[in-house]
């Protein structure tokens, strides 16, 4: 949840003089425009107040100004204890000015907040001035969890921040796959300087083939119904990747290096490249014999309702990630996927006997022949055909 930026309920004296109630409209859109006769760290809060203004002019002014600062000017006026609203307002617009968001990680003033906002978007740099700050991580950790789920984190960062919460007992609810982390690194023993070196640059090879920094953006402009059937199309391909059996116009050697890169990883990196990865390091992890790693793609914020459906329908995947798929409520509320499951002998009994009654005919009497499912679901199916007057057919 970001700081919520509201106006300031009192303002330095010069400042108030400036842009306060009875101050001349002139006077203000000097200060808007940055020329009013005020000190750095007072033409910062004239500008984050003036942003908030009712009036439209001295808004746009306000925040054209706080945008086109110069960084020598900003950089000074950051490290005063200013308002964390202030801070925040600033922070944001630092992505170019790095010597000045270093100053806005420095400042005790700045708000746990705004750390995990910037551990969002921050480079790589950036991000280790974060996680370096274990107090901060400990007391607000949606900040260990922001650095974990940016793909721009070193590897040996994100392990070490979780690592942190580990030793201090505290849970990190951000982090999808937190508890199959959390086991991996207690199994593995704690890692030497040059096994982390290591593991960063092989997460970041592989970072390049499973992570897609933006599709979620290109999918989201397109109509509700041709981008429902892209991802289908696309989540078909990656599955179709990942097997042993490759679509004729796939290159295998381009895959094969693909699955080489997330081969490479320890355990602790396939799971971080599952939770971020993209859907062919998904299908290409979930069938990882390491029963964590394969945990953390079924829990992973990307699966889509098509990539679910997959998983439900493939027999081979272990029971945790049938038993997870059957007790996520978005997904079986989904026809398609109630069907999956009630073909997959993996999935819980009783879970199966509730799906009966919500199928059609059609997949009622597939049921009541299969010889695939438990001989109680199939009789289930039978009996329940035969109650809807249609025939259940022979078994």
């Amino acid at each position: 949840m970001a700081l919520d930026l509201t106006p300031l309920e009192s303002l330095p004296p010069a400042v108030d003089k400036a842009i306060g109630p009875k101050a001349p409209p002139p006077l203000r859109m000097m200060a808007a425009r940055g020329l009013a006769p005020l000190k750095p760290g007072e033409q910062l809060t004239a500008l984050y107040q003036l942003s908030l203004s009712d009036d439209d002019a001295l808004k746009t002014a306000a925040v054209r100004t706080a945008n086109e600062l110069p960084e020598k000017i900003i950089s000074g006026a950051l490290a005063e204890p200013l308002d964390a609203r202030v801070l925040d307002f600033f922070a944001r617009r630092l992505f170019q000015k790095p010597k000045s968001l270093e100053v806005v990680l420095l400042n005790k003033a700045t708000s746990d907040e705004t750390f995990r906002h910037l551990a969002t978007l921050c480079a790589e740099s950036e991000l280790e001035m974060i996680a370096k700050n274990e107090e901060r991580l400990l007391r607000h950790p949606p900040i260990i969890a922001a650095l974990y789920m940016n793909p721009r984190t070193r590897m040996s960062t994100a392990q070490r921040a979780v690592e942190l919460a580990v030793r201090n007992n505290v849970r990190v609810d951000g982090i999808p796959a937190f508890e199959e982390i959390t086991k991996v690194i207690a199994e593995s023993g704690a890692p030497t300087a040059e096994e982390l070196a290591a593991e960063d640059a092989k997460f970041k090879r592989a970072a390049e083939v499973a992570v897609d920094a933006g599709s979620q953006l290109l999918i989201t402009a397109l109509d509700p119904k041709e981008a429902e059937a892209m991802e289908a199309e696309a989540v078909a391909r990656a599955v179709a990747l990942a097997s042993e059996e490759l679509p004729p116009d796939a290159n295998p050697e381009e895959v094969e290096e693909k699955k080489k890169r997330l081969e490479e990883l320890s355990p602790a990196g396939q799971i971080r490249a599952a939770t971020l990865g993209n859907s062919f390091a998904r299908a290409f992890l979930i069938r990882s014999k390491n029963k964590q790693v394969a945990m953390a793609c079924i829990r992973s914020p990307g699966v889509s309702d098509s990539e679910a459906q997959h998983y439900a329908n493939n027999r081979a995947l272990g029971d945790e990630i049938i038993r997870f798929i059957a007790r996520k409520k978005q997904w079986v509320r989904l026809y398609s996927i109630k069907v999956a499951l009630c073909n997959n002998p993996k999935c819980p009994m009783p879970v199966a006997m509730n799906f009966l009654p919500h199928l059609r005919s059609p997949e009622l009497k597939a049921l009541s022949r299969s010889k695939g499912i438990p001989s109680a679901l199939a009789n289930a199916a039978k009996q329940m055909v035969r109650q809807r007057g249609e025939g259940g057919g022979g078994g």
